[in-house]
């Protein structure tokens, strides 16, 4: 057996255990709109910590951040600084919107948006921006995701294979449970990173 098979097979292998989080997740929340979109308001700090990280380590982090950082050298650490001051906002924003989103039923941006300003136009115009905001971020990681299984495979398996492996595997738990499902995954992909990290930190030297 080739090298590039055990590596492919590890890949699935964690492919598929992220599938099997991702859909067990969707039977600890309601039916409901409430249980799909805000997985019943259940998040404690634990999830929260590692959506929150999932949110801000994104393919770029991995890889287009350290490529840039090779090839520009001290000019990618503004990376650091927006990094922060586009999260700080939020520790004083979010628990606002979470005391308002649990009084009022809210369970989007819109939602809470026109909540305080009442219009149709408004609500309209802020999910047309969250989706059009959504696409590249979502493009950004497939493709990710495909460059990465091409490159531990030594190229056998194609660009487009493994981002269309990874957009299945997402496609298939985000729409069976929701935000439950990309809460849960991202903690088991938290802390294996964590493990993974901690392991070579201390193996390497």
């Amino acid at each position: 057996m080739e090298r590039w098979h055990g590596v492919t097979a590890v890949v699935l292998a964690y492919l598929g255990v992220t599938l099997a989080i991702g859909l067990a997740a969707g039977r600890r929340v309601s039916s409901s709109v409430a249980g799909y979109v805000a997985a019943d308001r259940q998040f404690g700090l634990l999830a929260m910590y590692f959506i929150t990280g999932a949110t801000i380590f994104s393919a770029f982090a991995f890889l287009g951040g350290p490529g840039w950082a090779y090839s520009r050298g001290a000019a990618v650490l503004y990376i650091m600084s927006y990094g922060v001051l586009g999260i700080a906002p939020w520790y004083f924003l979010g628990p606002k919107a979470g005391r308002l989103g649990r009084r009022f039923g809210f369970v989007t941006q819109a939602q809470l948006v026109t909540g305080r300003f009442p219009s149709r136009a408004l609500s309209v115009l802020l999910a047309i921006v969250s989706v059009a905001a959504f696409v590249p971020y979502l493009m950004l990681q497939m493709s990710g995701a495909g460059i990465v299984f091409s490159t531990v495979t030594e190229g056998h398996v194609p660009f487009w294979l493994g981002a269309a492996l990874a957009y299945a595997v997402v496609i298939t738990y985000v729409l069976s449970s929701g935000v439950s499902a990309v809460g849960w995954t991202n903690v088991f992909q938290g802390m294996f990173m964590i493990a993974v990290a901690w392991s070579l930190g201390v193996y390497i030297p």
